[in-house]
């Protein structure tokens, strides 16, 4: 967990701030971000798939499957290292066309591996993941970069019976920050506070 977090650190796919904070697709609001595509323009991308393959040493599966638009490259790349088919779901069916969510392999009575980027409040992976059971998946396994480790989260995985792991986490990612001073002793706690109950955290920065 800790190569990863260093990866994420070194490569800028981390940011803070305090004073203009971001908002996730969730709404809540947070002094910290990260940003796992940036991580494919640097050659720390390879500590990442190495990471991915270590987690599936032992599972049994089909189809690799990535979530749109962010797990599709980290997908693509453990596909291609595991010799297995390849499909992605996209958040909803397109309206045009076929009207297909899920493109590429058959999914139908197959174990799947969905590949994300990021877990937040987990809300957009286990759509994802229901996508792919309705649509015939046996089984689907979530596995992603980074978890911001909301309680909230693993609630909503429990409750949707649905299994997920992660190469890294805030708890991992948070403390080497602080050690390698990439943040203050106050940012420190700062950042700890807001992951300790993010819906309830306040600022009077700007949204980003």
């Amino acid at each position: 967990m800790k190569k990863i977090a260093e990866a994420l650190l070194t490569t800028g796919s981390v940011k803070l701030q305090v004073e203009n904070h971001f908002t996730f697709v969730s709404g809540i609001k947070s002094p910290i971000y990260c940003d796992n595509r940036k991580l494919l323009g640097y050659v720390e991308r390879d500590w990442v798939i190495e990471g991915y393959l270590k987690e599936l040493e032992g599972l049994n599966f089909d189809v690799v499957v990535g979530t749109a638009t962010a797990g599709i490259p980290w997908a693509s790349f453990i596909a291609d290292r595991v010799k297995k088919p390849l499909s992605y779901v996209r958040s909803k069916p397109k309206e045009y066309g076929a009207g297909n969510q899920i493109e590429g392999a058959d999914v139908k009575d197959k174990s799947v591996i969905l590949i994300e980027d990021l877990i937040s409040t987990g809300g957009s992976s286990i759509k994802a993941a229901e996508a792919l059971l309705e649509a015939g998946a046996k089984e689907v396994v979530v596995m992603a970069i980074f978890t911001y480790e909301f309680e909230e989260a693993t609630v909503k995985f429990k409750q949707a019976g649905l299994k997920y792991t992660a190469l890294s986490n805030f708890s991992t990612l948070i403390a080497l920050a602080k050690e390698s001073g990439y943040i203050s002793n106050s940012e420190y706690e700062l950042a700890k506070s807001w992951n300790s109950a993010p819906k309830a955290w306040k600022n009077e920065g700007k949204n980003n």
